[in-house]
């Protein structure tokens, strides 16, 4: 049953996996991993992390095992799951490029590992294995939604935009669905478009409550946009999701850094005015 939901995933996807399943007790371990993963909690992306963990220990060699253990990392650390402790993010990338040199026209494989190197701040590296995986695929929503959200970062509006409006048409309204729409909030809020980027995350909060990034830029973009109240209540909603959240730790930490410096410290000055504790 799990093989047939993520089946029917990829082909809504227009993907079909070209990294091999390996034995049955791998593609079942993986299998459940994933499942756990696009439920995207907290508590669920444990479970996936060790699923994938003796997915892995069982398949050493397997690129799905690998990549699975990856996202689910990389995504455990974006949630709040798992610490951002160095070492982390470096064996989300390591499990990543494994798996692209054992099938290099995977482009799941490729834009797992985009996500890892993201999650490092490598944007520019990023980037490029979107592209590639673009390339093999034009019609893989999440590449296109992957790289709306490095172009963000890079400050590259316009392109942005553009490819997570792309992203979410492709995307059909699946379990992501609010990844994409967070990558347009993250571009709309460094063009400066703040009451559209505070529409975009208040649906982004309400699909996926327990998504504190998302809840993040709801904050700041409600600052911004002289809704002190709503700001307040955003950054209550954050904290009650991880109490350890601070000006400190937040970014780079929970939600990947702009590269130009006027981004961030409006972003920062935006969550400072919210409320966000300093330390």
């Amino acid at each position: 049953m799990l093989a047939v939901i993520l089946d029917l995933q990829l082909t809504n996807w227009k993907v079909r996996d070209k990294s091999p399943p390996g034995p049955p007790e791998v593609r079942r371990l993986v299998n459940e991993a994933l499942m756990k993963y696009f439920e995207m909690t907290r508590d669920s992306l444990l479970a996936g992390i060790e699923l994938a963990e003796k997915a892995a220990s069982i398949g050493p060699d397997n690129a799905r095992a690998k990549r699975t253990l990856s996202i689910t990392i990389s995504m455990g650390v974006a949630f709040g799951s798992l610490p951002r402790e160095p070492g982390q993010i470096e064996r989300a990338v390591e499990l990543a490029e494994a798996a692209v040199r054992a099938v290099p026209d995977d482009e799941i494989a490729r834009c797992i590992l985009s996500f890892a190197l993201e999650s490092s701040g490598r944007i520019d590296e990023a980037i490029a294995e979107c592209q590639y995986a673009i390339s093999l695929n034009p019609s893989y929503p999440t590449g296109h939604g992957d790289i709306s959200m490095l172009f963000a970062l890079r400050g590259q509006v316009s392109e942005a935009v553009r490819e997570a409006n792309e992203a979410i048409r492709l995307g059909t309204h699946d379990v992501i669905d609010f990844w994409r729409h967070h990558g347009l909030v993250v571009a709309l809020f460094a063009g400066g478009d703040d009451r559209r980027a505070l529409e975009v995350a208040r649906k982004v909060v309400r699909t996926k409550p327990g998504f504190v990034r998302g809840a993040l830029y709801w904050a700041a973009a409600a600052s911004a946009t002289g809704n002190n109240e709503e700001a307040s209540r955003a950054i209550h909603h954050c904290l009650s999701q991880l109490p350890h959240l601070n000006m400190a730790n937040v970014c780079p930490g929970f939600v990947p850094r702009y590269v130009k410096d006027h981004h961030h410290a409006r972003f920062l000055e935006m969550l400072s005015r919210a409320g966000l504790p300093a330390s």
